[in-house]
């Protein structure tokens, strides 16, 4: 099964990481953040200052019965923050320690044989269920929900992102015992969506499907809409490539792996690469030293295009983050701006001389500057050339 997809765009910005994998600094604290899931209502289980095992339960969702938050390290919780009409915005835990919960493990010659019930049951129990989304709404699925289908993503089109095949190299062992485990809570397909002739060796369990083309091919948004569109009564699960790594080793060793590889890229790091780090890391410590001393650095969770800004209570890595992304804090201001030629300038269409050199793939250290303040939408068809599915 493979999909070219023609209208798109690839954003050049300058800071694109090595595809190789380093240890990432050492980070100090974790944290879960409230604004990754979508409609969650928490009931907490414990307070500030509570020591916390690996693994143990933090919250529960009253909208969604059965659905557990657990910790992502062994330590005190330093700090439960909340914004307006007491909406939880992070759990934040100073690690400490090596005290970890352990879960239900399985030989691997087990893992075809599982039911769906104790595969439902694990994932419930080590707060993994949650790496799992929905489409429609992004939600965490309902415990007694059933998907048409679930689709892997196994490819990455967003900028400055990590090669998702180099990761699962150094774990397809992990990978393919996910696939799986999560291949038993579906009665439909196990769709794993891959870059075309990326080297992902996939278990005969689940269907793959090949997708070319400029972001936002590696999208599963893309991918559902192509392969097995949603509707208002049709359901269908969505998870990340390292989630999956995650479940397989969970099922295999009874504990909860928390390793997560990262891109930490942009055009104000110093050396831009793949990191070794762990779920919810404190970006603060992640990039501690990393980025250009004479700039004022922005330092993003997750890409470019839509991750946040990570400060203060929210300078952790997001549960579904692959990418710590820093540009540089766009604060000067051009006087009649609007008229240069902009040599140095990018836009996607052809309103600066910067566009002549557009077929040599030239990178631009892009800014924070959005140019502007905020404009109408008028539909010229500038926005149909990069986006690839007909929503309206």
């Amino acid at each position: 099964m493979r999909f070219t997809i023609k209208n798109g765009l690839d954003l050049p910005i300058t800071g694109g990481p090595k595809q190789i994998i380093e240890d990432g600094n050492k980070v100090k604290s974790v944290a879960i953040l409230g604004m990754d899931y979508v409609g969650m209502k928490p009931t907490m289980m414990v307070g500030e200052g509570d020591t916390v095992k690996l693994g143990q339960t933090l919250f529960t969702d009253k909208k969604n019965p059965g659905v557990n938050f657990t910790s992502p390290g062994a330590g005190v919780v330093k700090s439960i923050n909340r914004g307006a009409k007491r909406a939880l915005q992070s759990v934040i835990i100073e690690l400490k320690g090596s005290a970890q919960v352990s879960f239900h493990k399985y030989n691997e010659a087990e893992l075809n044989n599982l039911a769906a019930e104790q595969v439902k049951e694990n994932l419930l129990a080590s707060g993994l269920w949650t790496t799992i989304r929905t489409r429609p709404y992004g939600k965490t699925p309902a415990v007694d929900s059933k998907p048409s289908s679930i689709f892997v993503t196994a490819i990455d089109t967003r900028p400055l992102a990590a090669d998702p095949a180099v990761v699962i190299r150094t774990r397809s062992n992990d990978f393919n015992n996910g696939l799986a485990v999560i291949a038993k809570l579906t009665e439909g397909k196990t769709y794993v969506c891959k870059a075309t002739g990326a080297d992902i060796a996939v278990s005969n369990v689940t269907t793959v499907a090949e997708f070319s083309g400029p972001h936002p091919a590696g999208l599963p948004s893309t991918h559902i809409h192509f392969i097995d569109p949603v509707n208002i009564n049709k359901l269908v699960w969505h998870l990340d490539y390292q989630a999956v790594i995650a479940i397989g080793a969970l099922f295999t060793t009874g504990h909860l792996n928390v390793e997560r590889v990262v891109s930490l890229a942009g055009p104000t790091v110093k050396n831009p690469r793949l990191i070794r780090t762990r779920v919810g890391a404190n970006t603060n410590d992640l990039v501690a030293g990393e980025l250009l001393d004479d700039v004022e650095s922005r330092v993003i969770s997750g890409s470019v295009l839509y991750g946040h800004t990570a400060t203060d209570w929210a300078a952790y890595l997001g549960c579904y983050s692959n990418q710590v992304s820093a540009l540089q804090e766009g604060r000067a201001r051009e006087l009649f701006g609007w008229i240069v030629p902009g040599k140095d300038k990018y836009s996607a269409l052809n309103v600066y001389t910067s566009s002549v050199d557009r077929k040599d793939n030239r990178l631009f250290p892009l800014t924070t500057d959005k140019n502007g303040s905020n404009r109408a939408i008028v539909p010229v068809g500038v926005y149909e050339t990069v986006m690839p599915m007909d929503i309206l």
